[in-house]
């Protein structure tokens, strides 16, 4: 494969597990950057300028570029990651012309920036419509493409029609796999579901994953 090394990944050396090294830092600290999550998401459906019935295209983009700056508004001090939109993967590009896979967003360590928890997002413009969001999961997450130097990660669902616990059991019987309540987030549309990864090219010490589930209701979804 005709692929040298990026400048990141020639100036920082192959990383620990992001989960691993956030939890030395503090022992909730994963639990602590999804609160951000939810608290950008809080802001933005408060936004009343902000209706997604005026537009059609490019729901998802837009979507996750708005939520990006109020998640990193809401984040407090100087956490030891920070939230980039569109981050590379550039463990996985084709080649040395491709562009590298990048997920919506992603929460990069400060220390060393080839180490990447990403967030990707897809319309759910139904609660039946689940195809498109179970596909990231098992072609991205589950094969090292995305997060892959993280053993967890999280989908987030804009549900634009429905309700959110038919939309959960939908995707919970595509992916063949159970959506388990999420504690630290019990009063949320938060779950998550475990995995086996299976992929070449990765240098994580286990296969083991975690996927959370954000489902995120939109105004067309409110009565």
């Amino acid at each position: 494969m005709d692929r040298r090394l990026t400048p990141i990944q020639a100036n920082y050396p192959v990383p620990e597990d992001f989960v691993a090294m956030a939890r030395q830092w503090r022992f909730d600290a994963i639990e602590i950057m999804l609160g951000y999550v939810w608290q950008g998401f809080d802001k933005l459906l408060r936004e009343e300028r902000f209706d997604l019935s005026k537009g059609e295209e490019s729901l998802e983009r837009d979507i996750s570029f708005m939520v990006c700056q109020l998640i990193r508004e809401a984040m407090d001090g100087k956490p030891p990651y920070y939230l980039e939109h569109l981050p590379p993967e550039n463990e996985k590009r084709a080649s040395a012309q491709a562009a590298p896979p990048t997920p919506d967003l992603g929460f990069i360590w400060r220390q060393n920036r080839r180490a990447n928890f990403p967030l990707e997002a897809k319309v759910l413009r139904t609660d039946g419509e689940v195809a498109e969001y179970v596909k990231e999961i098992v072609k991205n997450f589950l094969t090292f493409r995305y997060a892959n130097f993280s053993s967890e990660a999280a989908m987030l669902g804009y549900l634009l029609h429905g309700h959110v616990e038919k939309a959960i059991e939908n995707i919970s019987s595509r992916l063949e796999s159970p959506l388990e309540p999420y504690l630290p987030f019990r009063e949320r549309n938060h779950r998550y579901s475990k995995h086996k990864r299976t992929g070449s090219g990765s240098t994580m010490p286990t296969t083991d994953f975690l996927c959370h589930h954000m489902i995120i209701l939109f105004n067309l979804c409110r009565e």
